[in-house]
């Protein structure tokens, strides 16, 4: 892509990024901090507002929250592929208003590329039919459910709630920022 042509390895931007296991799914994640807390965050109130109630729905509600997090990812990919049209060479096309401009822009993006725009149509298609699917199932588990002790429903709560902060150790930061071994 254009706007990475020519920058060295000192000029480009690293973020550090940091790792750990997922309480809940038993995994090893890596994300840049920022991105971690929104993740966190997000997953923790998702999987709450679903009220699972074992580790069957914990897993399925966690797999709807992270359904949800990859949608709104496409989302967000798409708005960014279409903004990196404002730094390339559709930049540069004239138009008489900002407004035309910028849907100029976009649809010079779009006729551009148009199979990325397919493949992640694609990618977004696949994971809200996986949403509706877990969803259906989440939601015929809990019409089966029978009350639960008080306990394990404690004991529920604290492993929901485990999976927030604690879920991300391991960081690896930018080599800069460490200062060298003597």
């Amino acid at each position: 892509m254009s706007f990475l042509r020519g920058k060295t390895n000192e000029t480009r931007q690293q973020l550090p990024l940091e790792a750990g296991r997922i309480p809940v799914t038993g995994q090893v994640m890596m994300m840049a901090p920022e991105d971690r807390k929104a993740y966190n965050s997000f997953m923790a109130d998702f999987r709450s507002a679903l009220n699972p109630y074992g580790l069957v729905e914990l897993q399925i509600a966690q797999r709807l929250a992270q359904d949800t997090w990859r949608i709104n990812r496409c989302h967000a990919i798409e708005e960014n592929i279409l903004a990196l049209g404002h730094s390339e060479k559709f930049a540069n096309i004239e138009s008489g208003h900002p407004e035309i401009h910028g849907a100029m822009v976009q649809a010079l993006r779009y006729i551009d590329n148009p199979k990325l725009f397919t493949l992640l149509s694609l990618y977004e298609a696949r994971l809200t039919k996986n949403f509706h699917a877990n969803m259906k199932l989440l939601l015929h588990l809990q019409s089966l459910r029978q009350p639960a002790p008080k306990k394990e429903r404690e004991q529920e709560k604290t492993m929901s709630a485990g999976a927030g902060e604690r879920g991300f150790v391991l960081q690896n930061h930018h080599p800069a920022d460490h200062p060298k071994a003597a």
